[in-house]
Parts: structure tokens; sequence; C-alpha cells
């Protein structure tokens, strides 16, 4: 006869603790769970991209490093307010010691006064002796030539 009763013997191994990828919370619930809510799933995700994206600014050539660092410094002195046919000038030390460089420009026209004007997007200016007279002007930009 067989016995019935046979006893089963399980190896079992005490369950590692899981903890939150982002803030390191011990976790709770379902097996696999990797994140204790999805603000912490979230701001881990966003952690990466930034990481991507810093090492993608570090490959970049220098001058679209300059033209970005020219229109954040352009964004601050609020130049879209400004109508047509109005400018507004800057001295060039100013402009100068918050990292402004005017070499570098994302397109150049001439005026219908032959005056060269140099864009980044759509802030343009043209050169005076210790300044710069900044004008927004998105349809110098948009031509990208020298015309007459």
């Amino acid at each position: 006869m067989k016995n019935k009763n046979k006893t089963m013997i399980r190896n079992t191994a005490p369950i590692e603790k899981q903890y939150c990828r982002y803030c390191e919370k011990e976790l709770h619930g379902r097996a696999g769970k990797i994140f204790c809510n999805v603000d912490c799933k979230n701001n881990f995700n966003s952690r990466i991209r930034a990481t991507k994206r810093a090492e993608e600014n570090k490959l970049f050539p220098d001058v679209i490093k300059a033209i970005k660092n020219n229109y954040r410094i352009l964004l601050s002195y609020d130049l879209s307010r400004l109508t047509e046919n109005e400018y507004i000038t800057i001295n060039k030390e100013e402009l100068r010691s918050k990292g402004f460089d005017h070499r570098y420009c994302t397109g150049a026209s001439l005026d219908n006064e032959q005056k060269l004007w140099k864009c980044c997007f759509a802030f343009c200016w043209h050169e005076e002796e210790d300044s710069l007279s900044f004008a927004y002007a998105p349809h110098l930009n948009s031509n990208n030539h020298f015309h007459q």
C-alpha cells in the first residue's frame, strides 16, 4: 500500500527586499515592481534623458553652443516685444559680459540701406562702434542670403 501522507518539502529562499530605483524606499506589492509611484518613475526617466542630452551637448560644435548661448541671452532682453522698425541699442561690453558672441549667427542680410544685419533666429542686429542695435525681424533671417 502506498503512503498517501507524503510531506512535500519546499526549498524556499528568503525573499529579497526590493527598493525603488529612484528614491530607494522599500517596495511593497507585486513582484517585479521597480518604482514606488509614478513620480519616481518619471523622475528616474527624466534623469536618464538629461544625462543623454548632456552627453550629446558635449559633441555639439562650438558654433552651435555659441548660437544657443546667444539666443538665451537675447531672450532675456524680450526683443520680441519690439514692433516693426523699432530697435534697441545695447552696449557691446554689457553683452560680452553675459557671454554673447556677435561673431556667430544663423543668418545675415542687407537691408534697403545696405546695412548688414546678422541674426540669431528672429533676433537681428547690426554693429555700431561700441554697441549693437537689435530688432525683432524674422523676415531678415528667413532670407538667409544677401540681396540687393
